[in-house]
């Protein structure tokens, strides 16, 4: 039995050792193995057996997401054809739930069967829309050959996804943009008038002909919940805001003991920026190379830091660009035996939890493995987000009048994403103060990357060696799903 990369995806040539009249049980079996090159008399590298009675199948290990209301159809090819039908037991694991009224449903539970005269088996897998699932939900099958060896391809079926609204809900004549009704004619129709701004929103205005408010919807906000002055504050518009914990626990909307927002519509989870930090050079002989401290090492993710695009170990394509070390701009924060080697003159990281298995750099993707490192807010699937996913968040009412600007400041709701002791999230540091790296490499321009000003609310591009600032994003998607082959972003 032996490992084997084919067409670019990890498949595992599994030794069934069946026999020709079939079998239920391989751990009975003999085992042989082919290299699946189609030279069947190339030997058996685990026990010698050569015999007639051995079949190799090709499993495609691949992590994959069946998204709900897909079919979709396994293939598990022999490396010759069976006289007669062969059966190969496996196992289901995972949180999916089985039947027509849940997640999915399989056309075989625990066998795959090989016809006679055939040199391929297949199963069929169908998932389920269900409107009241948010979570994604897991299903493995492991597959274990008669050498005892287990073989696995993990899916994963996504919730329900739902988008957020733009958080528009005034109207607007061209000059005025706090109108209270409608204008007609060709200016009707507007944004305020649709979507879960006003389906969700008690206090939306009169909609003039457009949706209408729905009690009904699992997002629907109570009065509570768009009280500012509330503990149950949910957030403008039709946003659904939570506060987090470190612990992964919910807070109160007036708390100021929380890492981490929830996205109740979408179901992301991110992770806010702290006070400002100050790096301050700790070495006095100008001769010698810097020494940046922290002023305080906890807050690593101080609003002032800012750092280049790089792909982290699970998100973003394509060439980076990284800050390293104050003696050398190349070199990585390896080790923590200097209190000070864990800070430059952009950006710190915590030197107290030791030395990590992984290249730690003042980099976008190098944040975000870090925050993976720590198991922020109890997760460990960070990462950058696509341009989408930023956007996602921003309330463009707040940046429709740019008159507004000096107050509002960006597209963010203040309550969930800002400090209350100061605005953390444009930390006026240069002229990049209000800018957000996305993990979505310019196609076509190895050298640029997508990027959001939260204060205009432009999604734009730049070039990744300038220094911006990271906000990164867990979803439900299991890690293993997550790092990428290419990046189709234009």
């Amino acid at each position: 039995m032996h490992l084997k990369r084919l067409s670019l995806l990890a498949t595992l040539l599994l030794s069934l050792g069946l026999t020709g009249c079939g079998g239920d049980n391989l751990d009975t079996v003999s085992s042989g193995s082919s290299d699946n090159t189609g030279d069947t008399n190339s030997g058996d590298t685990n026990t010698g057996d050569t015999s007639d009675d051995s079949y190799t199948a090709t499993f495609d290990t691949q992590p994959r997401i069946i998204q709900r209301g897909q079919t979709v159809t396994l293939n598990y090819p022999l490396d010759r054809i069976t006289p007669s039908s062969l059966t190969f037991s496996f196992a289901i694991t995972g949180n999916a739930v089985a039947g027509v009224d849940a997640d999915y449903s399989i056309s075989n539970t625990s066998a795959l069967t090989f016809a006679a005269n055939s040199n391929n088996a297949t199963l069929t897998i169908t998932t389920y829309v269900k409107e009241d699932v948010y979570d994604a939900r897991t299903l493995t099958l492991t597959f274990t050959d008669s050498a005892g060896d287990e073989f696995s391809q993990p899916f994963v079926i996504p919730g329900n996804v739902y988008l957020n609204d733009t958080g528009i809900t005034d109207y607007s004549d061209g000059s005025d943009f706090n109108l209270g009704a409608q204008p007609g004619g060709d200016l009707a129709l507007q944004d305020a008038a649709y979507g879960l701004d006003v389906i969700i929103n008690p206090n939306a205005l009169a909609n003039a002909g457009g949706d209408t408010q729905d009690a009904s919807s699992q997002f629907y906000k109570n009065s509570r919940d768009v009280d500012i002055a509330s503990q149950e504050y949910k957030g403008k518009a039709g946003f659904r805001f939570v506060k987090i914990g470190s612990d992964g626990m919910a807070r109160t909307a007036n708390s100021t003991d929380y890492e981490c927002v929830k996205d109740e519509v979408t179901g992301l989870l991110w992770q806010v920026k702290s006070t400002t930090n100050t790096l301050t050079n700790s070495e006095t002989d100008p001769t010698l190379p810097a020494k940046y401290q922290m002023a305080d090492e906890q807050l690593y993710n101080a609003a002032n830091f800012s750092y280049p695009w790089e792909a982290s170990a699970l998100s973003g394509v394509g060439p980076g660009w990284h800050h390293g070390s104050p003696n050398n701009n190349n070199d990585s924060f390896t080790t923590n035996t200097d209190p000070t080697g864990f800070a430059n003159s952009i950006c710190g990281y915590h030197s107290g939890y030791g030395d990590r298995d992984f290249d730690l750099y003042c980099a976008s993707g190098s944040y975000a493995n870090e925050t993976n490192f720590l198991k922020v807010c109890g997760k460990s699937n960070w990462v950058v987000p696509t341009v989408e996913q930023l956007r996602s968040i921003m309330n463009y009412e707040q940046v429709s009048d740019y008159s507004t600007i000096v107050t509002d400041k960006h597209a963010l709701d203040k309550t969930f994403f800002d400090c209350a002791a100061e605005d953390c999230v444009i930390n006026n540091n240069g002229v990049n103060g209000s800018t957000y790296w996305t993990s979505s490499s310019v196609k076509d321009s190895e050298g640029l990357a997508w990027c959001v000003n939260l204060q205009s609310g432009n999604v734009q591009t730049c070039n990744k060696q300038e220094y911006h600032k990271v906000l990164v994003v867990s979803s439900n998607i299991p890690s293993e799903f997550l790092n990428p082959t290419t990046d189709d972003a234009e």
